[in-house]
């Protein structure tokens, strides 16, 4: 079953992390990716995940090109231009530079989305009650009593729902798979 997303909801955090624990052991589950969702008090979605996003992307990407542009120009020999000229010319290439490698940084972090998209999330985030956090677990495995296995060794871990992700949708009545 190669790319099986499976949603699985705690009834706290700290059964949560056991049980993340005890997961990540299995040796039939290959985890490709893993999301924990969670509805504060205030109502707010607390999504935790390893992604990184276009902005900080495009910091790590200005800050480069400004650094890299302005060690291209001392190298060429803007230190040796008359007055200030060698101020201004360095000045001028690390902010050209910072502005490329910015918009770079945040192309290529937009081409790279591979994770759970925004709205499946938000769809998940909806159904979800105060402190009881979900984890959304991608996976590939071999064997195709995964689900079964799963929902019955999380059992002692007070699991509420082990679903598909598009189940999970569909039993609320929204289709958002497409």
């Amino acid at each position: 079953m190669p790319g099986e997303t499976v949603v699985v909801v705690f009834p706290s955090r700290s059964i949560l992390l056991k049980a993340l624990d005890f997961i990540t052991e299995l040796d039939y589950l290959d985890i490709e990716d893993a999301v924990i969702v969670a509805k504060a008090t205030s109502g707010e979605v607390v999504v935790l995940d390893g992604e990184i996003s276009a902005d900080e992307t495009g910091i790590a990407g200005g800050t480069f090109g400004a650094a890299i542009t302005a060690l291209g120009l001392v190298h060429l020999g803007a230190l040796a231009l008359p007055g200030i000229g060698s101020i201004i010319a360095l000045g001028t290439g690390a902010l050209i530079g910072g502005i490329i490698g910015r918009a770079t940084g945040r192309f290529a972090t937009y081409l790279r989305d591979v994770g759970f998209k925004n709205y499946q999330l938000e769809s998940l985030a909806s159904q979800l009650e105060e402190g009881h956090p979900a984890l959304v677990l991608e996976f590939s495995s071999s064997h195709s009593d995964v689900l079964p296995r799963l929902k019955e060794e999380l059992k002692d871990y007070k699991a509420e729902l082990v679903e598909r992700l598009r189940e999970t949708w569909q039993g609320k009545g929204e289709d958002k798979t497409t």
